[in-house]
């Protein structure tokens, strides 16, 4: 899968893409990831400046189309192009699981008070938001997608059962507490059906667990 991605910090994705699953899948080449840094189409004089006052006043400063638009058009293929902004549609696994169907997706990250809003009219196709809060720039959350969508990439996980039982995976489904060795620490114990060896039951106990956990996190909303 491709990823193209516009930025102004490319380095910020250095190392999520240097450690972990996302090493090996550019190792295996299960993803291929192509940068542009903004600042290299800005206006012809402006020394690299990709931003500007708002018009009518105001705060802060806002990126210019220009910019951004020469930018998508210097990339070798055309992919949906998708924005993080907050005022874009709550990501959540179902949307992460159609976003992992493309054979690539071009990502735009947003700074400073948003971008000319000639970009979303003319140039996006989905604008997303990982959430009701305010970040420095879009490029945490074009890593926190990036993180999302690559580890659904066939191959890219150790195995696909993981994948399945994950929470989420059935809307407003939470997955169940997990335990590891020692069966006792400091007087924690595990709870002694996962040691059972009764996988009939062991399955049974996690659903119910599953179905406890989004229940109370359904009314805690």
């Amino acid at each position: 899968m491709v990823f193209q991605i516009l930025t102004l910090f490319p380095e910020r994705y250095r190392y999520f893409l240097e450690s972990g699953l996302p090493s090996r899948g550019l190792k295996k080449a299960l993803l291929e990831l192509r940068f542009r840094q903004l600042r290299h189409f800005a206006d012809p004089g402006r020394g690299g400046r990709v931003d500007d006052l708002p018009y009518g006043g105001g705060p802060g400063m806002v990126l210019q189309v220009g910019p951004i638009h020469r930018a998508l058009e210097s990339f070798p293929c055309r992919y949906p192009v998708v924005l993080f902004t907050p005022r874009g549609k709550r990501l959540n696994q179902q949307l992460v699981r159609s976003f992992a169907g493309y054979p690539g997706l071009t990502l735009v990250s947003g700074y400073f008070e948003g971008v000319d809003d000639r970009v979303p009219q003319n140039l996006i196709d989905h604008e997303i938001s990982v959430g009701d809060f305010i970040l420095g720039s879009g490029d945490a959350a074009a890593v926190c997608f990036l993180e999302s969508v690559t580890r659904l990439i066939p191959g890219f996980m150790g195995s696909a059962q993981s994948q399945e039982e994950e929470s989420h995976e059935k809307e407003g489904s939470l997955e169940y507490p997990q335990y590891t060795r020692p069966p006792q620490y400091n007087g924690w114990e595990v709870p002694p059906i996962l040691l059972s060896g009764d996988h009939g039951k062991i399955a049974e106990w996690r659903k119910e667990r599953s179905e406890e956990i989004s229940r109370l996190r359904r009314e805690q909303a």
